[in-house]
């Protein structure tokens, strides 16, 4: 299979977010949201990232890696693909449904602080505020009582290999329990 013509491949520059920037391809989008599968460092596709339009300075087809990362892909035999089933009408909207398809979610709130993420589901939420049952680096889960709003996630990534397989020894867990 060779990497798929249907999705425009690109850089992504967030100057005020980002010191590098993200590979990956342009898969979705509305006006307030931007959906990129990403390329991962090991020149694979691991999972998905949306970010806020506002946040982006520039998405680039033409750069630098473009030829490497083509390369890469379509000897791996691999093409990047859209989320299934998600809803990109408002940031709550686009978390539920990406965690109705993928179980898990990893939350970045990077204008209040760009050094933590939220892993994990939400298990309350209104209209402009969200709690989330956390999800530790050892596969544990842990319920969080901070509220969030929505209007602070810049960055909302789901599908990918690290998450997927925490949620999978979770769910494990829970099943011999």
């Amino acid at each position: 299979m060779l990497v798929s013509s249907l999705f425009p491949m690109v850089e992504v520059f967030r100057d005020e977010l980002d010191e590098s920037p993200w590979f990956g391809f342009a898969v979705g989008g509305s006006d307030a949201l931007f959906v990129m599968h990403k390329v991962s460092d090991r020149y694979d596709l691991d999972g998905y990232a949306v970010f806020r339009r506002e946040d982006i300075s520039s998405i680039e087809e033409s750069f630098e890696r473009r030829d490497l990362i083509h390369r890469a892909l379509r000897i791996k035999k691999l093409s990047p693909s859209a989320p299934s089933s998600i809803d990109l009408s408002s940031m709550r909207s686009l978390m539920e449904s990406a965690q109705a398809g993928y179980g898990v979610l990893v939350v970045s709130r990077e204008w209040l602080d760009s050094d933590e993420v939220e892993v994990g589901r939400v298990r309350i939420t209104s209209d402009d505020n969200y709690v989330l049952r956390w999800l530790s680096t050892n596969a544990e889960w842990n319920n969080d009582d901070r509220t969030f709003r929505y209007r602070d996630v810049t960055l909302v990534e789901f599908g990918a290999e690290y998450e997927q397989t925490l949620l999978q020894v979770a769910l494990d867990r829970e099943s011999e329990g």
